[in-house]
């Protein structure tokens, strides 16, 4: 399971946004999947799935068996329900809406009253363009359902009549007992809601394009509010305090939701197809759900995830075994962020540019360009060349490179003494990165690490410089304390172990070591260490003039844009004097 690459394939077919439009983030500290906005678009949070020491897959509180297809199918089914739910919420989701409205209101049950105005939009929408994902919410919808808690024995009676709502809209079951009283006030709700979802799926059956719904906007509107006026005064007259908005398994939850069960089980395949038949009776859907082809998908994706989760294991032994005698309390990969990555590298494509072609003209003036063939000259091309007359290099055979080759590590310091930095430190590493990505035919010359008192992994020698390295770059943070001493003689090691004739060690830092009694003269060892070595050492001062007590090539930079010339004229100058 790629669930990473997963989610970001899924959600940009689904809304055609633009890279960087919508962030897509996996977290531990997430139990349930939500959504948000920031200043350039959408956040889609999902929870990440952990493997525990005894070998079973954690999920939003749920224990999966691996070896059990079925669980997987269970599993796999509530993380993709989540990225169609969430991705599509982008797309028919209008607040502003509600402007106006919601003045003097309750807030919690306006709030929750509005969310299930939207579900039933949403609703309408996958019914009308995305008709192939209803087998999957179903079965998402039927594992939530047997995880719900009767109605009978949730006290607040505000959430019993929304959780028994949304139970009955969903499902068309509740699941326990609920007053009479109740009943009518959720029967009424739901039939508000499934008139809402009749008329917004006409208005979306008019569509040519289904990504363009701001065509519609004005009558959406008029139905929205009419939708909410009617549930929230049905809910208001019976509600007292609001402590939580309920949702789904795999729908937007705001705040914590306590309808489903204490401990959440991970029910069988038999009970959920169950649920699935009778929600299919009772809605009149009729949806064919075909359990062993999502079965099957399922479990390749299991395996693929496997694969990849053993490789980055190995990776992160490799560098556990080069720092045993570091102080690093952990050694670990970034969170993933490749929204963040993309959103940078678009403001910083001209300074990355212009390194990429300062340096590349350097390596022509030297001689060095090794994207240049060189070697034997092909005579019959010879022959073409000289009878058309044209003027083309290409007259070599590939033999030998006329460069001695380099090998590249960056390493960063993202301690806490850097945080008022950040953005510029990301950068700067965005930039490092992408310019040696263009300058080095083969991406496995470099490397790439971040220190604080843990050792991050940003991109191992041995992986290639794809779309996950670029997301551990935009996911990089901020916290700890400066290990610069450890962090050299780990980088200085794996750079070490390289073939390559020529070896750089880039350091961006604020060269101001911290963490313990003589980290100051450990890292000036460090680094003499690895100049003595053979290891050409470049430090990158951040707005700080220590490094020049440190390092015996710098350049102090404070801003992507220093960094073009800076760096440039700073690697030339290491250039003559090696």
């Amino acid at each position: 399971m790629k669930f990473y690459d997963t989610a970001w394939f899924i959600s940009y077919d689904l809304t055609g946004k633009e890279p960087g439009e919508l962030k897509i983030l996996m977290r531990d500290s997430t139990p349930f999947p939500f959504l948000e906005k920031d200043d350039l678009g959408f956040v889609m949070y999902l929870p990440k799935v952990r493997k525990t020491e005894d070998g079973r897959l954690e999920y939003q509180g749920m224990l999966f068996d691996p070896r059990d297809e079925s669980q997987l199918l269970i599993l796999w089914n509530l993380f993709k329900s989540s990225i169609y739910y969430l991705s599509l919420l982008t797309l028919t989701v209008n607040s502003k809406a509600y402007k106006g409205y919601i003045d003097g209101k309750d807030e919690k049950l306006a709030l929750a009253s509005i969310i299930m105005v939207e579900d039933a939009i949403l609703n309408a929408y996958m019914k009308t363009f995305h008709r192939n994902l209803l087998a999957e919410i179903i079965f998402a919808d039927a594992t939530s359902y047997i995880n719900l808690k009767p109605a009978n024995l949730i006290r607040n009676e505000g959430v019993r009549i929304l959780s028994s709502t949304l139970s009955t809209y969903k499902t068309g079951m509740i699941k326990g007992r609920i007053a009479t009283s109740e009943n009518e006030i959720v029967r009424k709700a739901v039939d508000a809601l499934k008139r809402l979802e009749r008329r917004v799926i006409r208005i979306f059956s008019g569509l040519e394009n289904r990504l363009d719904i701001t065509r519609v906007d004005e009558t959406l509107s008029r139905y929205r509010i009419e939708a909410f006026s009617e549930i929230y005064g049905l809910l208001s007259n019976r509600s007292s305090t609001l402590p939580e908005v309920p949702a789904f398994l795999y729908m937007n939850h705001i705040g914590e939701n306590s309808i489903f069960q204490e401990k959440l089980r991970v029910p069988s395949e038999v009970e959920v197809q169950d649920v699935v038949d009778e929600i299919n009776r009772r809605t009149g859907l009729r949806i064919n759900v075909n359990y062993e082809t999502l079965r099957r998908e399922a479990s390749q994706n299991y395996w693929d995830w496997m694969r990849k989760e053993r490789k980055m294991r190995r990776i992160l032994s490799r560098y556990k075994e080069l720092g045993v005698k570091t102080r690093f309390r952990e050694f670990l990969f970034p969170e993933y962020d490749y929204a963040e990555f993309l959103r940078r590298r678009a403001v910083h494509s001209k300074t990355i540019r212009r390194i990429t072609n300062r340096l590349a003209l350097y390596y022509n003036l030297t001689g060095e360009d090794f994207r240049r063939e060189a070697g034997i000259i092909d005579l019959q091309e010879a022959i073409q060349v000289i009878a058309s007359q044209q003027q083309r290099s290409d007259i070599f055979q590939e033999d030998t490179l006329r460069y001695r080759a380099q090998a590249w590590s960056i390493l960063v310091d993202v301690s806490l003494s850097l945080k008022s930095f950040a953005g510029e430190v990301k950068d700067i590493i965005l930039c490092l990165t992408e310019v040696s990505r263009k300058l080095f035919q083969d991406n496995r010359s470099l490397g790439v690490f971040a220190f604080d008192n843990r050792f991050y992994i940003i991109k191992d020698f041995e992986e290639n410089h794809n779309r996950t390295v670029c997301a551990r770059i935009g996911g990089i943070e901020h916290g700890g304390v400066t290990y610069l001493a450890d962090g050299v003689r780990i980088a200085a090691e794996a750079l070490r172990r390289r073939y390559e004739e020529s070896k750089i060690l880039i350091v961006v830092s604020d060269g101001v070591p911290l963490g313990y009694k003589g980290a100051d003269e450990e890292a000036k060892e460090e680094i003499r260490e690895a100049v003595r070595s053979g290891i050409n050492v470049i430090g990158i001062g951040i707005d700080s003039e220590r490094v020049k007590d440190y390092f015996p090539i710098y350049c102090i930079v404070r801003s992507p844009y220093e960094l073009m010339k800076k760096f440039v004229d700073t690697f030339f100058s290491y250039s003559y004097i090696m």
